[in-house]
Formats: structure tokens, sequence, C-alpha cells
């Protein structure tokens, strides 16, 4: 991106922080852009686990959040759940929607998703092959939970996606997981985030991932969004990695959501057994992950010790 689109936006934003906070504008973190992330297959009893983001230009977030109130109003939901939308779940708001409204709400769901989310990532990996390949060692640092693993991968990408747009650095917005600290799916999420941002100062890049935090998918409508396609991806992987046929409306989500933008609007790593065996051996080959992990753990301790 140009310096001139840069400030252009930059003065856009600006402006829609005054009229948004008055004079606490200058609280507010200016991101350009936030990341919203949202999980699927993370009950145990489910083969597949992934971690999506939809990545929304700030600039476009009040466009998106009256677009989004408008459908909610117009078609009558309070909060878009998409396995509880495909479900007809009974005690869901989509519980009586026949079959022309529902399929005429899912597509404007994908529209909305594809108009203001700017690149979509997913990474899936199926369970058994993480627990049966990556050892006992690796997993107390990169992962205990296979979503963790996912989310490591898919902040990599982030930050490429970041450098090589020459775009400040993202915020990251996870949907709700529960108290700080107090569910251990939310503690290994914060504890990543907290180690790639020591990382990324090491790295002369301050910032990088300084910017996160938990919230209510019921408040945030590009939550929603990506939740939409989190089922969709998972979907995918079902077929992936245990042959199970995808059903009609996921076959119509992936094939819309695929040819967004000529195809070039997202993309979606499964992770191959084979993948993931040359990963692990590549880690404990080189040792540095480990080592820096074991770092971190130190300097964790040592802080704890200090503020008692």
């Amino acid at each position: 991106m140009c310096r001139k689109s840069q400030s252009a936006i930059v003065g856009r934003t600006h402006h829609m922080l005054v009229r948004c906070y008055g004079d606490h504008w200058k609280d507010v973190h200016l991101a350009m852009f936030t990341a919203y992330i949202d999980d699927s297959g993370s009950d145990p009893k489910q083969y597949v686990a992934n971690a999506t983001t939809l990545i929304i230009p700030a600039t476009k977030i009040v466009a998106l959040q009256r677009e989004w109130d408008a459908l909610r109003e117009k078609e009558g939901f309070s909060e878009f759940h998409t396995s509880e939308f495909i479900a007809k779940n009974p005690k869901s708001d989509f519980a009586n929607w026949n079959d022309v409204k529902h399929a005429r709400v899912f597509r404007k769901v994908r529209n909305i998703c594809k108009r203001y989310a700017v690149q979509a990532m997913s990474f899936t990996v199926y369970k058994s092959d993480y627990d049966e390949i990556v050892p006992k060692s690796l997993r107390e640092d990169c992962g205990t939970f296979h979503y963790t693993w996912a989310i490591r991968q898919l902040l990599a990408h982030t930050a490429q996606w970041r450098s090589y747009h020459q775009v400040s650095p993202l915020e990251y917005v996870f949907d709700w997981m529960g108290e700080k600290r107090k569910n251990p799916r939310r503690k290994e999420i914060e504890d990543v985030m907290d180690q790639a941002e020591e990382e990324a100062i090491a790295n002369g890049r301050t910032g990088e991932y300084a910017n996160w935090s938990f919230r209510y998918r019921k408040d945030i409508p590009g939550l929603q969004c990506v939740d939409v396609l989190a089922w969709c991806v998972y979907q995918y992987g079902l077929m992936a990695y245990c042959q199970r046929p995808m059903i009609n409306k996921a076959l119509i989500a992936w094939d819309d959501f695929t040819k967004c933008k000529g195809g070039k609007w997202g993309f979606d790593v499964t992770i191959t057994r084979a993948a993931l065996e040359k990963w692990v051996a590549l880690e404990l080959a080189d040792g540095r992950s480990t080592k820096r992990f074991a770092e971190w753990k130190d300097r964790k301790l040592e802080k704890k010790t200090n503020s008692v």
C-alpha cells in the first residue's frame, strides 16, 4: 500500500474516532486493520480443529456494523451462529425459518463477509495426526490444544501479510473463551500472544502483537462473519481428513468463498500428516524454538517471583 493511501486511511479513521470517542480518541489504539479470529472443532469429540481469520479495514467497521444491524433487524435474528443456523436449532431464532429465507440470509451473510474482509486465512489440522506425531515436549511449548498450534501458524501468516502490504500492526480480536487466565484454552492463546510480542520486540517490531482482546461474538459483527468461514472450513476439513461428504450448504459456501476475487481473497491450509511430520523433525533438529520457550518461561517465573 502506498504512503498516500495510508495517509488517506489514517485521516478517515481519525475523523471516525473523534466522532465515536470525542476528546478520548487518543486513548484508542489506531489499528488500520483488525483480524477477527474464530475456531471450529474445539470440542474434544470433534476430529478436526482450525483457526480462521477475516482481516477487515478499520475504515469499514462502522459500515459493517450498520449493514449487519440492518440485516438482523430485517430478518429477525439476534446473533448469527452458523452451526445453529444450519441445524435450525429449535432454541434459536432460526428454528422456524423456511428454506427460501434460510438460503437468502445465508447468501447475504456470505456477501457481507466478502464485501468487508480484504483477506481470509485458515489453518486446519487433523487432531489424530497431531496427537500421534507431535511429542509431549513440543506440545507443552507449541500447544497442548490443537487450536493453539493452529493459531501460531495463523499469526505467522498475518505478519507476512502485513509486511507485504506495508500496513501498521493489526488488532487481533478473538471469540470469547471464558474469563482471563481461568480457561486453559484461553490461557494458552494469551501465552501465544505474549510470546509473539516478546519475540517481535527482540526483532525490532514492537507492537506487532500487542493489541488483542477476547470479545463476545454477539456484540461483534466481525466475529459473526468469521464464524461462517470457520464453519465452512471445518466442513471441508472433515471431507479432507475423514472422507465425510460436505453437506449442500457447505458446498455452496465453499464454492462462494474460494472463487471470491478470482480466488485471491483467502486461502485454507489443511495440514497433511507428512507436513506435520516434517515440521516436528525440523523443530526437534533445530532446537531454537524449544530454547526460546524455555527462556520465556524462566523470565515469566522470575517476573512472577519478583512481583510477590
